[in-house]
C-alpha cells in the first residue's frame, strides 16, 4: 500500500510525512499526475491525497482519476471550495481542511477506504485508537439501529457475555434473530463448534436421530453411526431456530438434556455426555407458544431464563434510514434513496421486516438505470410497498 501525496508544498508533505510511519510518494508536476494510473497499476491498496492548490487550473481537470479504484482525499484551505464539495462527493472524493490534525486526516482516510487502507502507515498509537473504537462499536455494525429497543438488545448481549448457559430469542421472521445469535456466540468467547439448525427443516420421522444421533442398524438404511447435532456441539454452542416446530416428544428429550447434559443416541444402550451452550429462537413470544400448547410448559420454564425480544421493523421506524445506509454500503451501492422513495418506505408496514427491506433495496439497486443519481421507487418497488 502507498500514499500518493500530490502537492507542490514541501511544508505540507513534511507535516504528513513526519507523523506517518512511512514516507509518501510525492508527485509534483501535472505530467506526472497524468501518469498516476500507471504508477498505481501494481499497488493493491493505494491512497491519493491531492492538495487543492495543485489544482489551481481547475479541479475538474483531474476527474479523470475517477476510474481508479483508490480512495481520494482533497486537502483544502477551507470547506467552501470553488468547485463545490457536493461535486467532489458525487465523484467519491473526500475533503479535509487546513489546519488539520493527523487524527482528522486518519479519520477521513478510514471513512473513505477503511482502516486497512492506511494501517501500514500508522504509528501504533493511532492504530490502537482506531481498533479500540471499532471494537467498542462492532455490535452496532452488525445489529444496526439506535432505537431504544435495539440499544437495549445490544446491552443485554454484552451483559450476558460468557455467563449464559441458554438464551432464547423471540421475534417475527426477518427481524434479525440470527444476527443476535451470532453476537452472542462471539460475546461468549466460546472456542468450540457453533452448530446451527432450523427446526422447521428437520424431518419429523428423523428428528430424534437428527438431534441425538444414532448407531449403525438403529433404523432402516442406517449403515453407519450418526453423531447428531447435540454431540456435534459438545464444548461449543448449539443454535436451534424455530424451536416451536419440534415435536412434543423431542421437546421432552431436549428438556432432559438441558437438565443433565446427558442423552442416549437412537438404538444405543450407552449414555452420552455433551456440554454446550444453547441458543433457541422462535417467531412468537414464549407466552403465546405456551397458551397455544405449542411448546411444553416445563421446557418454556427452562428456556425462559434469559429472553431477548426483537421488535418488528414497524415498531422501530427510526432505524430504517440507518438500515438502508448499512445495506447499500454492504452491497457496494454508492447511490442513496430519493426523498420520495424514503417516504414511501417509511409509510409501509414491512410484514417481512428487515429481510423484506433488504430484498427491496437489492431490487432497487439492480434495476435502477446506470446513469440515475438516486434510487427511486419509480424504477422498481413491489406493489405492496407502493399501495
Amino acid at each position: 500500500m502507498s500514499l500518493f501525496l500530490v502537492t507542490k508544498d514541501p511544508k505540507l508533505r513534511s507535516h504528513i510525512d513526519n507523523q506517518l510511519k512511512c514516507p509518501c510518494h510525492t508527485i509534483t508536476a501535472t505530467t506526472q499526475l497524468k501518469n498516476l494510473p500507471i504508477l498505481l497499476k501494481n499497488d493493491l491498496h493505494p491512497f491519493i491525497l491531492i492538495d487543492e492548490k495543485f489544482c489551481s487550473g481547475g479541479f475538474t481537470n483531474y476527474f479523470f482519476l475517477d476510474h481508479l479504484n483508490a480512495p481520494k482525499l482533497v486537502i483544502a484551505d477551507h470547506s467552501h471550495l470553488p468547485f463545490g464539495t457536493q461535486r467532489l462527493s458525487d465523484h467519491n472524493y473526500g475533503v479535509v481542511t487546513i489546519p488539520f490534525t493527523i487524527e482528522e486526516l486518519v479519520e477521513a482516510v478510514v471513512t473513505l477506504g477503511g482502516v486497512e487502507v492506511i494501517a501500514s502507515h500508522l504509528l501504533e498509537k493511532h492504530l490502537a485508537k482506531i481498533v479500540e473504537e471499532e471494537e467498542k462499536d462492532w455490535h452496532a455494525s452488525l445489529l444496526v439501529g439506535q432505537s431504544p429497543q435495539i440499544v437495549k438488545v445490544r446491552k443485554i448481549i454484552k451483559e450476558v457475555g460468557s455467563r449464559f448457559s441458554n438464551v432464547h430469542i423471540s421475534g417475527e421472521t426477518g427481524t434479525g434473530k440470527e444476527v443476535v445469535a451470532t453476537l452472542l456466540r462471539y460475546e461468549s468467547c466460546c472456542k468450540g463448534p457453533y452448530v446451527v439448525e432450523n427446526c422447521s427443516t428437520i424431518p419429523t420421522n428423523l428428528a430424534d436421530v437428527h438431534l441425538f444421533g444414532s448407531v449403525k442398524g438403529a433404523y432402516t438404511d442406517s449403515k453407519n453411526d450418526r453423531l447428531g447435532l447435540v454431540k456435534s456441539a459438545d464444548g461449543g454452542i448449539l443454535f436451534l431456530d424455530e424451536i416451536e416446530d419440534l415435536e412434543p416428544s423431542i421437546q421432552g428429550k431436549l428438556l432432559r438434556l438441558l437438565e443433565t447434559k446427558r442423552f442416549r443416541p437412537v438404538g444405543s444402550d450407552k449414555i452420552e455426555f455433551s456440554n454446550f451452550k444453547l441458543i433457541t429462537a422462535s417467531n412468537r413470544p414464549l407466552e403465546e407458544l405456551h397458551s397455544s400448547n405449542t411448546i411444553r410448559f416445563d421446557l418454556i420454564n427452562r428456556l425462559n431464563t434469559i429472553v431477548i425480544p426483537l421488535p418488528p421493523l414497524k415498531e422501530r421506524r427510526e432505524d430504517i434510514p440507518l438500515l438502508i445506509d448499512h445495506h447499500l454500503k454492504k452491497i457496494g451501492e454508492e447511490r442513496t434513496i430519493s426523498q420520495e422513495t424514503m417516504e414511501k418506505i417509511l409509510d409501509y408496514s414491512w410484514p417481512g421486516n428487515i429481510r423484506e427491506l433488504f430484498k427491496e433495496l437489492d431490487q432497487l439497486a439492480i434495476f435502477a438505470p446506470p446513469r440515475a443519481k438516486v434510487l427511486s421507487y419509480r424504477d422498481i418497488l413491489t406493489q405492496s410497498v407502493l399501495n
